[in-house]
């Protein structure tokens, strides 16, 4: 979810009661805006934060008090990527949730938040479920693309989109809410890992 910014006052309060209503144990957060990386606790919640020196950019994950105990751990590489180990049964879970560059900005900037996710990715063992969540400022369109990109996407793809969709070919990598969620089911199965919501909202 792009919450804009957690430094409003009011917001984390709205993003927990939305939790509850929908019934969200894990959610991730881009553009928090909060300084620095760490955590902290609210109302039965825990968020995860890695930010910047200035109040802008910024990722989180926050979970509910079932999950809480559950986190093994947490890698704050940047502004743009942070990675969370989940204890589970019968495997563990990790979590990358990213804010990607916006079309505005350069090649570098992008080259560099993927050279970052790459990173979070080695840190993950393979037999381990990874889901990879957040905002990456792209759009990959309805068209298909092997096991990648399902038929349920949104809008025409553009070249941000085509650079995930080169990046998740690359790393055995599904684009999971353009999938048919039983089909998706099956593939996640065979060991590939889900990447979600790489739509721009």
């Amino acid at each position: 979810m792009n919450i804009r910014t957690l430094l409003q006052k009011g917001k984390l309060e709205n993003i927990k009661q939305e939790m509850e209503r929908m019934k969200l144990n894990i959610l991730g957060l881009s553009e928090v805006r909060w300084k620095g990386a760490g955590k902290i606790t609210s109302g039965g919640h825990e968020i995860i934060y890695s930010g910047g020196t200035e109040s802008e950019k910024g990722v989180g994950i926050i979970v509910d008090q079932t999950v809480i105990k559950a986190i093994k751990g947490y890698w704050a590489l940047s502004d743009r990527v942070l990675l969370v180990k989940i204890a589970g049964k019968p495997v563990d879970l990790n979590i990358i949730q990213v804010y990607a560059p916006t079309a505005n900005s350069n090649d570098e900037d992008l080259d560099k938040f993927y050279n970052e996710l790459d990173t979070a990715k080695t840190q993950c063992k393979s037999q381990y479920p990874l889901i990879i969540m957040g905002d990456f400022n792209a759009k990959v369109g309805t068209e298909k693309v092997d096991d990648i990109v399902g038929k349920h996407g949104l809008g025409i793809r553009n070249e941000r989109g085509e650079k995930l969709i080169e990046w998740c070919q690359t790393n055995n990598i599904i684009v999971g809410n353009n999938h048919d969620f039983n089909n998706l089911q099956g593939e996640n199965g065979h060991g590939k890992t889900l990447v979600t919501r790489p739509e721009t909202r």
